[in-house]
């Protein structure tokens, strides 16, 4: 898709969005999931390196946005519209993982097959330029005033989030 399609689709997200400064990106996010009637949860992740800084993740009821919680203010939140971005169009999948966390996510499949289920391709990828865009077009629209999102808790019964945040952060699952 060219460039100028790629723009126009993303100018439309966010004038339905009525995004405007100050950027409170947790805001949006809850104005979307009421209007989805399907909740959307931030959730802040200490990621190893070698795994993507923002993830999201659609689940059965709900979808999750993982983003790393080192990152300033404006980078957090531009991690989340990226995200958020993917789950606006639709993307499928989940972002790029390491060896380890293919393995530990899926222990009896070869990463590589974890990575064909899960995955959205490279950052050439229009997937990931669209999602790319769309959030940096809402930080220059809003001037980059943005409000810090704050993750509130989220309730995990089962514990698969936790699990989740423990593969992906590299932390020992107990």
């Amino acid at each position: 898709m060219e460039l100028a399609r790629l723009r126009a689709r993303c100018e439309e997200q966010i004038r339905r969005l009525r995004i405007q400064a100050p950027l409170d990106v947790a805001e949006v996010c809850r104005e979307l999931a009421e209007q989805r009637n399907r909740p959307i949860h931030l959730l802040p992740l200490s990621s190893r390196p070698s795994n993507p800084s923002g993830l999201w993740v659609s689940a059965k009821s709900a979808d999750y946005i993982f983003y790393e919680e080192s990152a300033g203010t404006a980078h957090r939140e531009h991690i989340i519209l990226h995200e958020l971005g993917h789950l606006l169009f639709g993307h499928s999948g989940v972002a790029q993982l390491d060896d380890l966390t293919a393995r530990l996510l899926a222990p009896n499949l070869d990463p590589s097959v974890v990575r064909k289920l899960l995955c959205r391709g490279k950052y050439d990828d229009e997937l990931e330029q669209e999602a790319e865009l769309f959030a940096t077009l809402v930080l220059v629209r809003t001037d980059y005033q943005v409000v810090r999102t704050a993750a509130p808790e989220v309730d995990d019964p089962h514990g698969v989030l936790a699990k989740l945040k423990a593969v992906l952060g590299g932390d020992e699952i107990g």
